[in-house]
Order: structure tokens, then sequence, then C-alpha cells
């Protein structure tokens, strides 16, 4: 007998169980672009937590919501508690989704999903024949991009060449389990434009730390970088750390192993005319600071890239005194200044003719490398892909029935 999911249409399932909302952005183009591109088929979201789901709604089109199909998900009460006390170090919270849910998972074609925790629904929670599809949510350096565990996954978007070849080399990715495809999030924002931040013409700069507390600035040179610009009203400043710092105060990583609790930012640095903090809205998702800011300055985000639409100077806080040069975690450091000291700022600031033709060529080689040759399109060639992987999969199913 061949098997009932035959007679029905295709199923696509994107899962969006993440605690914050940066992921969003990454995936939502490529779901309206799927919608566009195959009317037959069903498109089934599972979204947690209302705060995402009215993002993502945001982002969508009246005609890609009416097309879809939406599912509230959750973790069991006793992994969302355990995910407030351990979720630095575990994430319980989306794994107790992926297990309460694992039925309604199953019964897609496929599964398209920005993180790697997903991975668990076929190594521990018996979903072995569902197509699992990793988008990925950014295009930077840091190791945790080419994890072994991607292997899992049955296809992967990879950006471009840089992290297509990298992930080649590690072997976290195979010849024919793969698509290269862009960057989607591009296609969901208006890149020609500069937001306005401040009511004056001077130099914005974007202060953008991680939140991996073993990588990260903040806990080190956070406050040091906001009384730096309190006391320097030539300049603005933006402070948008990676929106997982704000999420929980409590930040734990193993690799290397760090312990930190996020204290509260004083009150001083909120009343300051040129600086503004955003601990994360959904500007901080969206490239609205990437886009209106001048000058870069951070440390392992891979946010660094879609600054870079444009060639502009970076300057990069190694807080932690790391061996970095030949260190492929680092290779956007070699896009900009490094600095050791927060003090080291006024200089690079007073006389940018650091940033010469010879760099503006790095960075512009790096975008190319990074996103591929177009900006533009990702989300239409990422459906595409998810559509032939589908395909493929019923015609051997359809096959092996035969």
């Amino acid at each position: 007998m061949a098997d009932s999911k035959e007679c029905r249409p295709i199923r696509v399932g994107f899962l969006f169980n993440h605690d914050h909302l940066h992921q969003i952005p990454h995936v939502a183009p490529i779901l309206a672009a799927l919608c566009e591109l195959n009317s037959s088929m069903e498109i089934h979201v599972f979204v947690s937590g209302k705060r995402r789901s009215a993002f993502l709604r945001q982002l969508l089109a009246p005609r890609i919501l009416s097309r879809t199909a939406w599912h509230p998900i959750e973790a069991p009460l006793i992994a969302r508690g355990l995910d407030r006390l351990f979720g630095r170090a575990v994430p319980f919270e989306r794994m107790g989704i992926l297990w309460r849910h694992r039925r309604q998972f199953a019964d897609m074609d496929a599964l398209v999903v920005p993180e790697t925790t997903s991975i668990f629904l076929k190594t521990r929670l018996g979903c072995r024949n569902l197509t699992l599809i990793y988008t990925q949510h950014g295009a930077g350096d840091r190791a945790v991009g080419f994890k072994p565990s991607i292997r899992y996954f049955d296809h992967v978007l990879v950006p471009g060449p840089k992290i297509r070849d990298r992930m080649l080399a590690e072997e976290v990715i195979r010849p024919g389990a793969y698509s290269e495809v862009g960057y989607p999030k591009f296609d969901g924002i208006d890149l020609t434009s500069s937001p306005r931040l401040f009511p004056n013409d001077n130099p914005v700069v974007l202060y953008n730390p991680h939140c991996h507390p073993g990588l990260t600035s903040w806990f080190l040179d956070g406050l040091k970088v906001m009384e730096f610009f309190r006391m320097r009203s030539d300049y603005n400043l933006v402070v948008a750390p990676h929106v997982m710092l704000g999420a929980r105060h409590l930040h734990l990583s193993t690799d290397p192993w760090r312990l930190k609790w996020r204290r509260q930012i004083p009150a001083k640095y909120f009343r300051v005319p040129h600086i503004l903090i955003d601990p994360g809205s959904p500007a901080c998702v969206d490239m609205t600071y990437t886009r209106a800011t001048d000058i870069y300055l951070g440390d392992v985000s891979s946010q660094i890239y879609e600054f870079l639409l444009k060639p502009k100077p970076c300057i990069f806080l190694n807080s932690h005194k790391v061996a970095w040069e030949e260190n492929p975690n680092y290779s956007h450091w070699r896009l900009g200044r490094v600095i050791d000291e927060v003090s080291s700022l006024a200089p690079l600031l007073r006389n940018q003719d650091w940033h010469d033709e010879g760099l503006v060529a790095r960075q512009a080689k790096a975008f190319k490398a990074t996103f591929g040759s177009s900006a533009k399109g990702g989300a239409l060639r990422a459906a595409r892909a998810i559509h032939q992987v589908v395909l493929t999969k019923l015609d051997r199913r359809s096959e092996g029935s035969r």
C-alpha cells in the first residue's frame, strides 16, 4: 500500500522556537518565497511565544498569511522552569518544544529550521524519516557556525563560498546535500534606506557586542565604551548588543568556560542625548542599526557582515587578549583595526586614514565571499532549493513503493 502522505498535498513546516527574535528575519523571506513558488503546497508555521508570533506576522504580507497554517507551540511547564534556571547551559525550553510537538513535526514532508537544537528530532526523538533543512541565521566566522552536529541535517542552505568552503573542509556538509543561496534576510529589508537616529549630522558609531561570555567585550569593556562616548558629544553612539545578552542575566559558556552575571546599565547613560541604548527591540535584528551607522565597534557578532553592505570603518575590541591573527574564527578582524583597550579608540576616531582603499577593497571582497555575487534573490533561491529537496524525497519514496 502506498504511503498515505502521497495522497495529500506536500507539507513543509517552518519552525521558530528560539528564545528571541533574531532568527526570524533570516527565515521569513524564505517562507514567503516558498508560498509564492508553489500554490498547492501546504505551508505550516510553528512558532513559540506571542511576541515572536506577532513579529513574524509583521514581516509577512497578508496574501502570505492567508496561505499558511499557524500552530502555536510551547514547552511543558517543567522544561520552561528548567530553562529559566539553566537555559544558558542547556536549551531546555527548545528541547521541551521538540519533544511535546514531535508528532506534528514528523507529519511534515520537510521541516525548515534556523538553529541546530532541532537535530534532536532525528537523533533522540524518533523522527528519523523527517527531512530537516537548515537555513542558518547569520554568516559569521565563529566556530559554532561549523559545529559537527550540522552533519545530521538532510540539507543545508549556505549563503556563499566562504561558509561553503569551510563547511566542506570541516566535513559538516557533503556534496549534494547543500545549496548555495545567498542571504535571504536581505530580501526582507530595504537596503537602499539609511534610517536617521539622531537630530544631528555627527558620525554614528554602532557598538554591537556579542552575548557569548567568553568572547564578548561587553562584560570587560561595555561600560568603558559608554563612558568614553558619554564624554564625546562629537560622536553619536548606538549600543545594540546581541539580543540574547539582554534576554538573561546569567550567561554561561563552555568553550571557553565562563560564567557571567549581566548587570544593569547605569541610568545615567540612558539620559545622554547622543547615546541610544537598545537592549533587544526588533531594530536590533532588522538591520536598522547596521544601515544607519557610520563606524562599527564590536567583537565576534556576525552582524559585521551585514554592516559591510557598504564598506565602512570597523574597529574590534580584543578584550580577552586572544591571539587572533591566524584563527579563522576571527577572520572578520582583518577587515578593520583591532584594539586591546578602549582608550585606543581616540586616535582611531581622530584620524581614519587607516580606512584606506586597500581596506575598502578587502571588505568588498569579504562581503562577496560571504554572501555571493547578488545581495538580493536569496529567498527565492532558498525556496527553490527546498522545493527540489522535497520533490526528490517524494520521488524516491514513490519509487520505493512500486
